[in-house]
């Protein structure tokens, strides 16, 4: 994987447009890591639970901030509709649907690669990832309960 580093004095000189596709580019390469960091493929930080989750196990700790995110946003128990704006391949709305069979997800995301891998990995579940920007999406103000 090669590594993309600007600094802002190249990015300033950039159009909106370039950045916008080396955000893309850099997402597109940076997904080949997310096996190694979560065999989940979860992409964010882990919180630790004493007697939930592991410290010496990253994926515990990354499934247990995917409990938290869903145990503070309260959803109800009926149908709900879960958006992850920034969803990466989609691991925390994978998460949420095996655990709440009768809510819906939506995930945005910029990477093409990340929205074809994750919708295979979310299968049958009742989930999409699209591929749009989380600035401008087609989700209508307040479609999603969460």
């Amino acid at each position: 994987m090669k590594t993309m580093v600007f600094t802002e004095k190249e990015l300033l000189k950039k159009g909106p447009y370039q950045k916008v596709l080396d955000i893309i580019d850099f997402y597109n390469e940076a997904t080949e890591d997310y096996k190694f960091w979560s065999s989940d493929y979860n992409m964010h930080f882990g919180y630790f639970s004493h007697g939930r989750s592991n410290p010496l196990k990253r994926d515990s700790m990354l499934n247990e901030m995917n409990r938290q995110v869903l145990k503070r946003l309260g959803l109800p128990s009926s149908k709900s509709l879960l958006a992850d704006l920034g969803c990466g391949m989609g691991a925390t709305i994978r998460y949420a649907l095996q655990r709440n069979p009768k809510l819906s997800a939506i995930g945005v995301t910029l990477s093409h690669f990340q929205v074809s891998e994750g919708n295979k990995l979310l299968g049958q579940m009742r989930g999409t990832l699209l591929n749009e920007d989380f600035n401008v999406t087609s989700l209508s103000s307040n479609s999603a309960d969460g």
